[in-house]
């Protein structure tokens, strides 16, 4: 494992790796995604690379420091504010946590256990600057397949064993994450209908919600031809 500060020549294959993991909407213009680069010029130090011995990128995780208290009150609104919030009203300066923004994983590598191997090591790195611990913004990776249902009633959803019902709110929570609350509105994506529509490969006719695939919840389009993604994500804390 690497900080993409010793391998800068990773950069984009951890952006090929970041598109590899999510439906292409997640990457248009959003006030996050304006800021992404930042990330990796700013904050290389936080971004985690698990390479092969070959160098080949398996996974990598997406992170940087923050100001939070440890309160609910005060986390960050979701994803798009975490960002804006780090590069234009300097968020991460005198940090108190460290915050993931996402953890990706190559297709031929999940099941490897990955993901414990990059939370485990952001957590010793949170824990050895003397911060709280993690947050994360987690996309659960199920709740696509139940876009109607309100990710808080989701997020309560339980195996017959009792385990969360979503595979990675499951991972977290198995780690000794805390779920601390709903982000509803953690990113938002503002495009034109049409763009919509290669995504949807069908016609959006008229102002309404539609369900997309990969999204979280529907997107609504409006009568002046664009339409809105708010995705809602669930804040987690891995404490130190």
């Amino acid at each position: 494992m690497v900080p993409l500060s010793e391998r800068p020549g990773l950069r984009d294959a951890v952006d090929r790796l970041i598109a590899d993991n999510m439906p292409p909407f997640m990457a248009w213009e959003s006030p996050g995604n304006w800021r992404w680069h930042h990330l990796y010029e700013r904050f290389a130090a936080h971004q985690l690379c698990v390479v092969d011995a070959d160098g080949a990128l398996l996974a990598a995780a997406n992170g940087l420091p923050v100001r939070w208290n440890g309160t609910v009150a005060d986390l960050p609104g979701g994803s798009d504010d975490v960002l804006v919030r780090a590069v234009d009203d300097d968020l991460a300066a005198r940090p108190t946590a460290l915050c993931l923004l996402s953890v990706s994983v190559a297709r031929e590598q999940r099941g490897a256990g990955l993901p414990r191997l990059l939370l485990g090591r952001a957590r010793r790195a949170a824990a050895d600057a003397g911060w709280r611990g993690v947050i994360i913004p987690v996309r659960p990776t199920d709740k696509a397949r139940y876009p109607l249902v309100p990710l808080a009633e989701y997020a309560r959803w339980r195996t017959p064993d009792g385990a969360p019902f979503d595979p990675w709110l499951r991972t977290h929570l198995r780690l000794g994450a805390e779920h601390l609350a709903i982000a509803e509105r953690s990113l938002t994506v503002r495009q034109p209908v049409k763009r919509w529509e290669q995504v949807l490969g069908s016609p959006m006719p008229g102002p309404g919600p539609y369900v997309v695939p990969g999204a979280l919840a529907p997107v609504r389009a409006d009568a002046d031809g664009t339409a809105t993604y708010v995705e809602p994500n669930v804040w987690v804390v891995h404490r130190t």
